[in-house]
């Protein structure tokens, strides 16, 4: 107990921070232990009286005060208050986005946290590998490693996606061949993991974003190129079979919907942000509350066969049905503030990595509610952090 008081409160929350970031794309529980660690020694140590301090001149600190504020007001309106408090419960992750800003700005490599986290993703990454091979049994069905969850295949290619742009930023920037050895080998152990993840969600941000990733790896502006080996990789990418029995699924699901099927995974989005927009047109200020879209849901089905559903499978959706217009201007400021914040400091390892988990944040939350899994929804506020960071330093 001695030895713990003489050690820096900050040392301690820096180890925390870097367990953090390393089991985030692994698995839940341990992710939780060094959440737990981290606000345990930030409460005890008094630093959370200083750090609170450091936000009130944050252009981000409105946005993230109305988003930890609102899951708990919405319990009062809210038609199922028992689904609604786990969520309001959960905003106490936006603590870690507090705290975090000044741990950064005492770190002579602050970009160790990004590179924690690309070495969590490359062990279970090489875990989802031996998974597909055989070697190691499924979790849940799926060869997502050891992140569980009923969605962890799209939380995950999410976080494979943003691996690959991460990694393709620091082979820009190697310095010696063993380095770009390295990441080169990174990105290709990611793009095969993703390659049988079965998320249409990260293959979409990874076409979409392939022409940063292919800029980093060639290193100069040239657009010729650049839209040539974009083509040719996501071209690759369609060579996988899990990829296009994915892209094809959706096309007959489409087909089906217009048909009148809706009991698909395309089909029942469809139907949800039906529903969610209709509940939107009713309820534009308050929303229906912390988790009402699930009584919304079952009460607008078209078929009561139809799966349970607590949210409508869309960020902005679900942040405007539940918390009304005030809910979808906070929580696009907040992206709107990191991804710009992102792109101005792209030259720097910080600065590229909140841009690449942001803009693939916004692509997943398109077609899920990225705001609810635990994987993606830690990392936004600890992303948060370090684009806060960012500005202050």
């Amino acid at each position: 107990m001695e030895l713990l008081r003489k050690i820096n409160p900050d040392t301690l929350l820096w180890t925390g921070y870097l367990g953090m970031f390393f089991f985030l794309p692994i698995a839940t529980s341990p992710t939780v232990i060094c959440g737990v660690f981290v606000l345990g020694v930030w409460v005890i140590s008094g630093k959370f009286l200083r750090d609170i301090t450091t936000w009130q001149n944050s252009k981000i600190i409105l946005p993230v005060m109305i988003l930890i504020v609102l899951p708990w007001t919405g319990l009062m309106y809210t038609p199922l208050p028992d689904d609604g408090f786990p969520v309001a419960v959960k905003t106490h992750y936006w603590l870690y986005a507090i705290a975090i800003v000044p741990v950064i700005a005492l770190q002579r490599q602050p970009d160790l946290i990004i590179k924690m986290f690309l070495l969590g993703l490359s062990l279970n990454s090489a875990i989802s590998i031996l998974q597909f091979a055989g070697f190691v049994p499924l979790k849940k069905g799926l060869a997502t490693g050891l992140l569980g969850g009923s969605s962890a295949h799209i939380a995950y290619s999410l976080l494979l996606t943003t691996g690959i742009l991460i990694a393709s930023f620091y082979f820009l920037k190697a310095q010696s061949k063993r380095e770009r050895l390295l990441y080169i080998s990174a990105m290709i152990q990611y793009f095969a993991t993703i390659g049988f993840t079965g998320g249409r969600s990260g293959y979409v941000a990874l076409i979409v974003l392939s022409p940063f990733i292919v800029y980093n790896i060639i290193g100069q502006r040239h657009r010729v190129k650049i839209v040539i080996v974009s083509i040719l990789a996501v071209s690759f990418l369609f060579s996988f079979p899990v990829v296009q029995s994915r892209f094809l699924k959706a096309k007959e699901d489409i087909v089906l919907y217009t048909q009148g099927n809706v009991n698909t995974s395309i089909g029942l989005r469809f139907h949800m942000w039906e529903i969610a927009l209709s509940e939107i047109k009713k309820n534009p200020i308050l929303g229906t509350g912390t988790a009402g879209f699930k009584k919304s849901w079952e009460l607008h089905k078209k078929d009561p066969s139809l799966p349970f559903y607590d949210h409508p499978h869309n960020s902005f959706l679900y942040m405007m049905v539940s918390f009304g217009i005030v809910g979808l201007v906070a929580f696009c400021t907040l992206l709107f503030v990191m991804l710009k914040r992102g792109w101005k400091c792209r030259d720097s390892a910080l600065g590229f990595s909140v841009f690449a988990f942001t803009t693939v944040f916004i692509i997943g939350s398109l077609t899920d509610t990225q705001v609810l899994p635990f994987a993606t929804a830690i990392a936004l506020p600890l992303f948060t952090g370090v684009s806060e960071a960012l500005h202050v330093t």
